[in-house]
């Protein structure tokens, strides 16, 4: 059942403000082979859900399902040094007004950055720098093999990996509910705000989508360009081209 774009003819939502929120959860859905426009499973498994959210995410209440949600919205989910490292080499390309950033400069302002976070005396501050150096390595090696795939333009750059915790924050939303932790009312607000926080950081689902592309590969692949990079690259294909594709009939911002 799972690599497959399914969309609910009976039982999908209707409020567009609902329903981005719940596309930002498409890669999942995909994964899972979930309807993309649900709110709930049509036949939910209560005791099947509350265990896998035990065993990968630590949820056991309502109250902690509340909490991972709102983490995931903040972008806390992930690791913030890695939007940050994006965050510096977006200003120094503001700075030299394009032209390219060398490795170096982008190094130095990621440390500027956490001297000024942390303190310069801060006992964490050495291994936070290295940290920093080396997701400045591993980011550009993941861009250029978007542009070599097709999936990113020759001089773009991924701006932030926020995605990655607001896809898996509209997939939470849900299995709020398939688990009895929250109301589908609930989820289709904490929905309401995932879509508008996509919308205001991101300008298209392509966008979007890198940055969870991105996010993923960060998190899981090691930077071995295998599975967890192939899958994700796949439905980013589909979820980008496909003509029933929620990305491709609803704008992200409107």
């Amino acid at each position: 059942m799972g690599n497959r774009l399914r969309t609910s003819r009976s039982g999908g939502e209707t409020d567009p403000a609902v329903l981005r929120g719940l596309a930002c959860g498409a890669h999942l859905k995909y994964a899972n082979g979930a309807h993309w426009n649900a709110v709930a499973d049509p036949n939910p498994a209560p005791k099947w859900e509350r265990a896998r959210l035990k065993a990968m995410w630590g949820v056991t209440t309502a109250d902690q399902w509340h909490e991972m949600v709102q983490e995931l919205l903040d972008g806390q989910v992930s690791t913030p040094l890695w939007d940050m490292a994006m965050g510096a080499r977006a200003a120094l390309l503001v700075r030299q007004e394009g032209t390219p950033v060398t490795e170096q400069a982008w190094r130095d302002a990621i440390g500027r950055l956490l001297v000024d976070q942390l303190g310069p005396h801060h006992p964490e501050l050495t291994s936070a720098v290295a940290a920093g150096h080396e997701v400045i390595a591993r980011i550009p090696r993941y861009e250029a093999r978007f542009r070599e795939d097709g999936l990113l333009a020759p001089q773009a750059h991924v701006r932030r990996t926020l995605a990655w915790d607001l896809g898996r924050a509209a997939n939470m939303a849900c299995w709020g509910v398939d688990a009895g932790f929250a109301s589908p009312d609930e989820a289709r607000e904490a929905l309401r705000v995932i879509g508008a926080a996509a919308a205001e950081e991101y300008d298209t689902w392509s966008d979007f989508s890198l940055g969870y592309v991105l996010g993923r590969c960060l998190h899981f692949d090691e930077d071995a360009f295998g599975s967890w990079y192939r899958e994700v690259r796949k439905s980013h294909r589909l979820l980008t081209t496909r003509r029933n594709s929620p990305w491709t009939t609803m704008p992200l911002r409107g």
